[in-house]
């Protein structure tokens, strides 16, 4: 049996229940979707080809109705902080993270969610027979991109369940180098865009690419140089906590949505306004904590619209950098 074990910290409020959906509950079923939606987006630039090509790759790794997965997917050890932070998401004078979580902080009829604090750590085991190291180690770059670009839970999309990783071991001698890029945490923005860098060129050189492919049909997100946009995004003035990342972040949002047409905003997720449909929006937003400041990577596919965001004053501008893909 071939493991690869994650020691997984909780970097922004993580909001994931079960039954009732009140109540936090961290579970396995939630990882293994999130893994399996970014490696869809990986394999889709991977093969260059159709959702159906890329729905037989995926069900290799992730399994169908068919048949199961050869990935088994554990979480165990879950320690709440040693010094838990109080409830700044629900703090009434942070504009920016109510509009962010505004659906998790409840009403007059409705509870608020519960959610996993940040600094919150557990144990992520994946597992498979020998066989199987060849998808195993597919299943680790999905959740390299995971940690790296997305989230866990609700409002994952909007900054909710970014997650780090602390440590990981392997019981096999991998063929990617992603676990040991993984371990530690970027000491500052240069060294967290040289981690992404090179972790897209270590992806490529294990599938064998010179570069990241665009879709036959744009029918799904899809991470190549033509559909998609990884960001790594700073403040001239560091941001030294958690809220004041997650605060300026839902603030800048904020903005830039509003100097949006109302057509531009449905690109960003439905519903919205009149139209009740549901589209998942393209726009992924992560808290990454750094040695001394948090940051935002921002992953946008291609229906986002192809305004600049706003500004603001000098002194708060933002400053981005671009992941070549």
């Amino acid at each position: 049996m071939l493991k690869a074990q994650f020691e997984i910290e909780v970097t922004t409020p993580l909001f994931l229940g079960g039954a009732d959906q009140v109540t936090a509950e961290l579970r396995p079923p939630s990882f293994r979707g999130a893994m399996r939606y970014w490696y869809r987006a990986l394999i889709g630039g991977v093969t260059g080809g159709t959702l159906e090509k890329v729905r037989q790759r995926e069900a290799r790794v992730f399994g169908k109705s068919e048949h199961g997965s050869p990935i088994r997917v554990r979480i165990t050890a879950v320690q709440a902080p040693s010094s838990p932070s109080p409830a700044f998401w629900q703090d009434q004078n942070r504009a920016g993270i109510r509009y962010l979580f505004w659906s998790m902080l409840g009403s007059s009829n409705r509870s608020p969610r519960q959610c996993y604090p940040p600094g919150t750590r557990f144990t992520l085991l994946l597992t498979a027979s020998e066989k199987d190291q060849q998808l195993l180690q597919e299943a680790i770059i999905a959740l390299w991109l995971l940690i790296h670009c997305g989230g866990v839970g609700a409002r994952s999309r909007r900054c909710a369940g970014s997650l780090a990783l602390r440590s990981s071991t392997l019981s096999f001698a991998s063929e990617i180098s992603l676990p040991e890029w993984l371990s530690g945490r970027a000491r500052n923005f240069q060294e967290l865009v040289d981690t992404l860098t090179m972790g897209f060129q270590e992806i490529k050189r294990f599938y064998k690419l010179e570069k990241l492919a665009e879709p036959e049909i744009r029918s799904f997100d899809v991470i190549s140089p033509l559909t998609c946009s990884i960001c790594v995004n700073t403040k001239e003035k560091p941001l030294k906590s958690v809220e004041d990342a997650l605060d300026a972040v839902g603030r800048s949002y904020q903005d830039y949505r509003r100097k949006l047409s109302d057509r531009e905003r449905m690109a960003l997720g439905l519903p919205f306004g009149k139209h009740k449909g549901r589209l998942a929006s393209p726009l992924h937003l992560h808290i990454t904590a750094l040695e001394q400041e948090y940051v935002c990577v921002a992953t946008c596919f291609d229906a986002c619209p192809k305004k600049e965001p706003p500004q603001g004053e000098k002194s708060c501008q933002w400053i981005s950098k671009k992941i070549p893909l």
